[in-house]
């Protein structure tokens, strides 16, 4: 069974107000408006003069800041995250500007689609399907988590069949929706309950729900599975393995080519200076160094 909540675009979230929140059994999301926007001069890198952009001399990728430490926003909008790190760094050597207008998950291959923006560079994992519509540059190696409450009610130790008849939460769109959905047709199959699967548009409410005992677990990439372990102070626990390996990549149209290989020549030069190490090594992603992946 599966319910679809809260479709709005994502409101913005402040990384200082993390720890209390926890505390307080709430993430306070600060307001909507206008895309964020991030402006970084290109002072070296390749000519972009020939590049087929929606706004002349700006990278446009398209965003959704609910996936921290990989992108994520501040109070006032700025997008914050080692992905937001890299892409700066991509558009510096391309000689760009960078803006971040913000969507929903599930809104931002048709966003790419309706050429609202050259890009998406925000958690979207590489998948055959995504692959018949968009070019991808792998940029970081990722993998889909499952966390419960530090009590745990439902005795769920992770992506296996302690998920079946439970309440599950997992964001519109996104990959951990799919297990959910697969492993609740599992349970079904083996003649036991299936998974109730909530769908939810913001991590930070999904994290709420788990807190305060709404939800029995929550699935989605294992950054950010970790990332809201260690800010939470013991009050929701990752459980299980990383499962289902995959890489995250900048997403073009297919027929885009012209950005498609400026993006990769441009993330080479940023591995290559030593940057992308930097960023990986400021936001703890180490593990997700796309370069030592096998």
């Amino acid at each position: 069974m599966r319910k679809i909540m809260n479709r709005r675009i994502p409101a913005r979230h402040h990384l200082a107000s993390v720890g209390v929140a926890f505390i307080a059994l709430s993430l306070a999301a600060c307001g909507g408006g206008q895309p964020g926007t991030s402006g970084a001069s290109g002072t070296q890198g390749t000519s972009s003069s020939d590049l087929p952009l929606v706004k002349e001399g700006v990278l446009t990728s398209c965003a959704n800041f609910s996936t921290p430490p990989n992108i994520f926003a501040e109070a006032d909008g700025t997008p914050v995250g080692a992905e937001v790190d890299i892409a700066k760094s991509i558009a510096k050597e391309m000689g760009l500007k960078i803006a971040f207008p913000e969507y929903s998950f599930s809104g931002l291959i048709p966003a790419l689609q309706a050429k609202q923006c050259d890009a998406i560079i925000s958690a979207l994992y590489i998948k055959p399907e995504r692959e018949k519509i968009a070019d991808f540059v792998p940029y970081l190696r990722s993998g889909s988590g499952v966390a419960v409450s530090k009590e745990n009610r439902a005795n769920v130790t992770g992506y296996d069949h302690s998920l079946c008849g439970v309440r599950a939460v997992a964001i519109t769109g996104a990959t951990g929706a799919g297990l959910l959905e697969k492993m609740s047709a599992e349970c079904a199959a083996a003649g036991l309950k299936p998974t109730e699967i909530t769908l939810l548009d913001r991590s930070a409410d999904a994290l709420q729900q788990i807190i305060a005992g709404q939800a029995d677990a929550f699935m989605d990439t294992s950054e950010l599975m970790s990332y809201y372990e260690k800010q939470s102070g013991g009050k929701f626990v990752v459980v299980g393995e990383t499962v289902g390996q995959i890489n995250i990549g900048a997403a073009t149209l297919k027929e885009n080519v012209k950005l498609h290989e400026a993006l990769k020549t441009a993330f080479d030069k940023v591995v290559e200076s030593g940057r992308y190490a930097e960023v990986l090594s400021e936001w703890g992603l180490k593990a997700q160094d796309i370069t030592k992946a096998q």
